[in-house]
């Protein structure tokens, strides 16, 4: 079943809350609030999960901290809001297909843990903390909240679950940073550790004999992940 809604949405992040284990143990989110420009006061809201509720609840986390690819230069162009992506029209992204990261240098990281810089939320807050006090733009891919297109989730990779769960290929989610101080990208991408890889090219289900995120970081070269 491929990802409803899914598109792309351009915004100036504003502020961010994320769920300690206190707070929601079982289902976990960063809510991120942005507007879509600086003119516009309604207020938007992404919801970023930190948890996963598979067998193994952790994430798999890449931070590109200084993404160089193609896409950007059409992302530029794209106004504030939201905007829908069909299949075919460029816009879309897959984890697997489109050389974005690297899938075996996935960071593994649990949701909540006492200490400094070793879970999920330490990993991702001070970069958006950063975002909102340089006023970056935030590019943001996922599944826009239906019916009330206000915000938007599914930002993270949205193939290899098991086939009762939403799958497709281009459909993946993301946040992508633009600083406008320095011109320079940052990518947030994120993907549960229970997701399998390799996928089909036209469902995005795992193949068989596919293969759990977490087994294959730092194990087996990227290449090896595209092919059935």
């Amino acid at each position: 079943m491929p990802v409803p809604h899914y598109g792309i949405w351009v915004g100036e992040p504003l502020s961010f809350i994320a769920q300690r284990e206190r707070i929601d143990p079982k289902s976990p989110h960063i809510y991120l609030k942005f507007k879509n420009s600086r003119e516009e006061h309604r207020i938007y809201e992404a919801a970023i999960n930190i948890k996963s509720l598979d067998h193994d609840t952790r994430l798999v986390f890449w931070l590109v901290e200084n993404f160089q690819h193609s896409l950007t230069d059409t992302l530029q162009d794209l106004e504030p809001g939201f905007q829908s992506i069909s299949n075919g029209d460029g816009l879309g992204i897959d984890y697997i297909r489109d050389g974005l990261i690297t899938l075996s240098e996935g960071e593994l990281l649990p949701h909540d843990l006492p200490g400094p810089n070793n879970d999920i939320i330490d990993r991702v807050a001070p970069i958006l903390a950063s975002a909102i006090k340089r006023k970056a733009t935030i590019y943001i891919w996922g599944s826009e909240y239906s019916p009330r297109k206000d915000g938007i989730h599914d930002i993270h990779m949205n193939q290899g679950s098991l086939p009762r769960f939403e799958n497709g290929v281009g459909q993946d989610g993301a946040v992508l940073l633009h600083f406008p101080d320095d011109g320079h990208w940052e990518g947030i991408f994120i993907a549960f550790a229970s997701q399998r890889v390799p996928t089909d090219d036209r469902t995005g289900v795992p193949v068989p004999g596919a293969v759990e995120l977490v087994d294959q970081l730092q194990t087996t070269d990227s290449a090896d992940l595209n092919c059935e």
